[in-house]
């Protein structure tokens, strides 16, 4: 029964993007181009993306109608009726911003006047994804893909920097000429020294706890080989943590936001903290350490400059299964440990003895993100929109 229920969704989005939203479309293009009208698109999150939000900001201001296209929880035939009001904006609009895979924008090539930009919602290339993933256990099936190409017909991706720009080629099956060096929208932020002071602030408010100790920020990726099979894996040994560490550091814990965990511990609820609550880029600003895994997330943390340790403990495991851009033992911006114990020894290390090489993450930072500078947000719309 399971089979043919697979099998009939994919015979309906088959029919929806061949069939049905084409000739929306079409229809809708019987109509002129608005000139103000921006759209928006990203079927995973019912509110605008962190890369979203600063467009539509700056875009509104500049007196642009801008519409976001979201996940609801609404019933098939509301869901069905606006993805046909969706085709015919769509056919009108002067710009579709997407920031993920996103199945409406598969269903035909933007009419002339008309950008599909991608703006990926991570920075840098880390783990791979994409067409670069086809031959792992996390990528799409072949056949699948024979009858519905992911990443068609965008006609311009937003980067971070020029060395990634073949990867992005790769995993969309893009021409690099197409593919454009002008940062991450969500990047600006970084660079706004009252926003970074105010996000310490904000983590204190949240946790009064935490006191004057170091701000040690846990944010690991999810496994598993979808995102609706993902899991978090409680690897870190807190307790350990806590006895090893907690007079002098707080430890906040932000799993992947389509991770569903509990993360109650007794025994350490004077070191670790759920910080799911607040947004990731407050998190980042607060914390004078980022303990991470295979997140994207490093490429942003790069800009601030401050130290990096990498717990991989299935390091193997996922390699084989989702594998990387680049060698990650040579790649990440830090020590990499193995196990609870080592992640105690690099934090005593790297942060309270101070012989963190901030070198070390200069040089990932110019590699890997050298084209996001405070202004993305302003030379993306100037790219985008006052050049067209």
């Amino acid at each position: 029964m399971g089979k043919i229920k697979k099998a009939l969704r994919f015979v309906l989005r088959l029919c929806l993007v061949r069939l049905l939203w084409p000739l929306l479309y079409r229809l809708g293009c019987l109509r002129p181009i608005d000139p103000r009208l921006v759209l928006f698109g990203n079927e995973s999150w019912a509110e605008p993306t962190d890369n979203f939000r600063p467009l539509m900001a700056q875009l509104a201001a500049e007196g642009f109608d801008c519409r976001y296209f979201g996940k609801r929880q609404e019933a098939k035939w509301k869901h069905y009726l606006r993805s046909a009001r969706f085709f015919f904006d769509y056919a009108r609009a002067r710009v579709l911003f997407v920031d993920e895979a996103f199945s409406p924008s598969l269903a035909c090539r933007p009419r002339t006047g008309t950008a599909l930009v991608q703006v990926w919602h991570g920075c840098g290339a880390f783990k791979k994804f994409g067409y670069s993933t086809v031959n792992f256990a996390w990528g799409p099936g072949r056949r699948e893909l024979r009858w519905l190409p992911m990443h068609r017909h965008y006609t311009h991706v937003c980067v971070s920097a020029p060395e990634v720009i073949p990867c992005y080629a790769e995993a969309f099956r893009c021409p690099p000429e197409r593919i454009h060096a002008w940062g991450a929208p969500r990047t600006d932020v970084y660079f706004d020294r009252e926003f970074i002071a105010q996000s310490r602030k904000a983590v204190l408010a949240a946790f009064p706890g935490i006191g004057a100790r170091k701000i040690l920020l846990y944010a690991p990726t999810f496994r598993g080989n979808s995102i609706a099979e993902s899991r978090h894996d409680a690897a870190l040994d807190l307790p350990l943590l806590a006895a090893q560490l907690g007079e002098t550091c707080a430890l906040l814990l932000k799993p992947h936001p389509k991770v569903d965990v509990s993360l109650a511990d007794d025994a350490t609820q004077d070191f670790a903290f759920d910080a799911r609550r607040l947004p990731i880029e407050t998190l980042l600003c607060a914390a004078d350490l980022l303990l991470a895994d295979y997140s994207s997330l490093i490429f942003e943390y790069a800009l601030l400059g401050r130290p990096m340790l990498f717990y991989a403990y299935d390091l193997e495991a996922y390699d084989a299964a989702r594998s990387f851009y680049y060698p990650y033992q040579s790649f990440v911006p830090g020590d990499v440990v193995t196990d609870s114990a080592q992640v105690v020894e690099g934090i005593q290390r790297e942060l309270l003895e101070r012989r963190f090489d901030p070198a070390r993450v200069t040089r990932f930072r110019q590699r890997f993100m050298s084209a996001c500078d405070g202004y993305c947000t302003q030379r993306l719309i100037a790219q985008i929109i006052s050049n067209k």
